[in-house]
């Protein structure tokens, strides 16, 4: 359960991330960077299969919003 635990506090913390830069006036794209920046942090150098797919998640959403 510990597991769980853990990625739950991380989601909340990356969501916490993002609404800090809404809060700011910061547009999704800064958001969405500052987000990927502490969710590779917390990954660590070798991230679980469920945090690559929350990162590659993340680039594409970045992709689409260059665009």
């Amino acid at each position: 359960m510990r597991g769980y635990e853990a990625k739950a506090q991380v989601m909340a913390d990356v969501a916490a991330v993002i609404e800090q830069a809404r809060r700011e006036g910061r547009d999704p794209a800064t958001a969405l960077r500052i987000a990927r920046v502490t969710l590779a942090y917390v990954s660590g150098p070798e991230p679980d299969p469920e945090q690559t797919r929350a990162l590659a998640a993340i680039d594409q959403e970045l992709r689409q919003l260059s665009n």
